[in-house]
């Protein structure tokens, strides 16, 4: 499968031709199962194909039929680096499900690819990544119990559900914690339910995995001492 489809190339019977995409997209987020993953942010970098129809997009100027790619890039940010994934393999199956999962402000997808690279896992010895291809149809959308949740993946590690803002706010208890969905300076209308599952030390301070300002922003530091 290649990455991004050739234009040169016919498409298949009834699929839009077009793509809206996201290249090399960089984050700082903990991710991976090494003890000394758990406990530092490294770079992550994101490849995103989104394939729609962007034909009424471009002659209405409607961006909600097309693909918002700025809020894209915030609301991955806040997913995952909140989500702490363990194995790239769950992080791109959650941004998949995540992008093709109903939303009242873009059109969704009729499908997506998904890449990831992990540049200094292997110190500069070869770049780790893993690609997937998915639809609608890979996923099972159903509602939670919360007032308009909707359940969109769930792992071994992380549970992740999409959920309207109440107008009090939330309150974040034993591991599951609530992340707003801003735009801007707007009042966030949905928000990222994220129960995570694998690190214990999430369940003894659930609150410190969403303190973005400086952890998940700061380039990781390196203190060597020789003793002779």
């Amino acid at each position: 499968m290649s990455w991004i489809p050739s234009l040169d190339k016919t498409p298949p019977p009834g699929r839009p031709t077009d793509w809206v995409s996201l290249s090399r997209f960089r984050l700082q987020a903990v991710i991976g199962v090494y003890p000394h993953e758990r406990l530092h942010p490294q770079p992550l970098d994101i490849d995103l194909a989104m394939q729609l129809d962007t034909r009424v997009a471009a002659t209405t100027l409607n961006l909600a039929k097309s693909i918002d790619y700025a809020k894209v890039a915030r609301d991955l940010r806040l997913l995952i680096q909140g989500a702490r994934f363990h194995l790239l393999e769950t992080a791109a199956e959650a941004i998949a499900a995540f992008l093709l999962a109903p939303s009242p402000d873009r059109a969704c997808p009729e499908s997506v690819q998904v890449k990831l690279y992990k540049p200094s896992a292997l110190d500069g010895l070869a770049t780790p990544s893993v690609a997937i291809y998915r639809t609608p149809r890979d996923f099972e959308f159903t509602a939670g119990d919360l007032p308009s949740e909707i359940r969109i993946f769930a792992s071994a590690d992380v549970k992740i559900s999409l959920v309207d803002c109440p107008p009090g706010g939330f309150t974040s208890s034993g591991s599951q914690v609530f992340v707003p969905l801003c735009e801007g300076d707007q009042t966030a209308q949905r928000a990222l339910a994220i129960t995570r599952c694998g690190d214990r030390e999430f369940l003894s301070q659930p609150t410190q995995a969403f303190d973005f300002q400086a952890p998940f922003e700061k380039p990781l530091t390196h203190t060597v001492t020789t003793q002779i």
